[in-house]
């Protein structure tokens, strides 16, 4: 009988802690707009790797990539309202509600890739200013995703200083951008990504805006003469959490997520900078297109008709804009 008790307790002991392991296992979703064999995407799959290896199993992500459940500018109020635990945005899109998050856009305020990492460094104070007024909608970031910087293409010749665009047409990337052509006397085109090799090739805008791995992988190198290595802005992307999920979570599950979230940053702001550098090694090697690099002095030129464009910035977004921007320089 003992033997038959001291059994059963045994048993019983198990059997709640089979089923406390399996009550402590989570599961959250996140909402991509892009494949997963996108950099991007293959960037939160080493999230995924990382989260469930550091938990062991105890965190799981679910991912719905190819916008399977909302469209890139529905991520911000579907991760806010809960209704997804998690997702990837635009830094753009939060811009309507929060004009300082297109400081990214904004010519010439990350004149290079050490300057972006000391500006989204998790103690930056550029970072939290940003960071805090997202998470003043309900979200909460986790991590950027760098995409690379933006440079202006020629459709014919090259450009070297602000006069060579003067009175041109122009494509841009929404109103920073637009800004800052419109600064330069020319005239500001919205055009899509993948509209561009169409509106390229047409003549409906004179100068492209786009980064090195994309006029190679969209072969833009077909229809434009020249790429002018500006780095005038970058793209960022973000990875948010709803907060509501967040404050569900317990300390050691966000410990999990956090560093999980830390490398992810780390690899794709690495593969970024690699990857945008091996495609203008490239552009030279295997194409027509003439890739330019400026001097100091063609840059200085760049920045100082820039500055009304940036001074629109700081009017948007009143006085966290100018926080941002002084931050900046300090950085640069």
């Amino acid at each position: 009988m003992k033997k038959l008790l001291l059994t059963s307790a045994m048993a019983v002991t198990l059997a709640i802690g089979s089923y406390s392991q399996a009550m402590a296992e989570r599961t959250l979703r996140i909402t991509l707009q892009i494949a997963t064999n996108h950099e991007l995407g293959q960037n939160v799959l080493f999230f995924k790797e990382q989260m469930e290896k550091e938990s062991n199993g105890a965190l799981k992500l679910e991912v719905y990539d190819s916008a399977q459940l909302y469209k890139g500018n529905e991520v911000p109020q579907a991760v806010s309202s809960g209704a997804i635990d998690m997702g990837m945005v635009l830094i753009d899109e939060y811009a309507g509600t929060i004009p300082s998050a297109a400081v990214f856009s904004v010519a010439f305020m990350f004149p290079d890739y050490k300057t972006l990492a000391k500006a989204v460094d998790p103690s930056s104070p550029v970072r939290k200013l940003i960071d805090d007024e997202i998470l003043a909608t309900g979200t909460r970031v986790l991590w950027y995703q760098d995409y690379g910087a933006v440079q202006l293409l020629a459709r014919r010749g090259e450009i070297r200083t602000p006069a060579d665009i003067k009175g041109k047409k122009v494509r841009v990337l929404g109103k920073p951008s637009g800004d800052f052509i419109n600064a330069l006397g020319a005239s500001p085109v919205k055009v899509g990504g993948s509209e561009q090799f169409i509106a390229y090739q047409r003549g409906t805008v004179d100068v492209g805006m786009t980064g090195t791995t994309a006029t190679k992988s969209r072969k833009i190198y077909e229809v434009m003469d020249s790429i002018t290595i500006t780095n005038h802005a970058h793209t960022e992307f973000l990875i948010v959490i709803s907060e509501l999920t967040w404050k569900k979570l317990s300390d050691q599950e966000k410990a999990w997520i956090t560093k999980a979230a830390q490398a992810a940053e780390m690899k794709m702001r690495e593969n970024t900078e690699k990857a945008n550098i091996e495609a203008e090694k490239w552009l030279t090697a295997n194409t027509k297109m003439k890739v330019i690099n400026l001097t100091a002095e063609e840059l200085a030129l760049w920045k100082k008709a820039a500055e009304p464009s940036v001074q629109a910035f700081i009017k948007d977004s009143g006085a966290t804009g100018q926080k941002l921007v002084d931050e900046l320089r300090k950085l640069q």
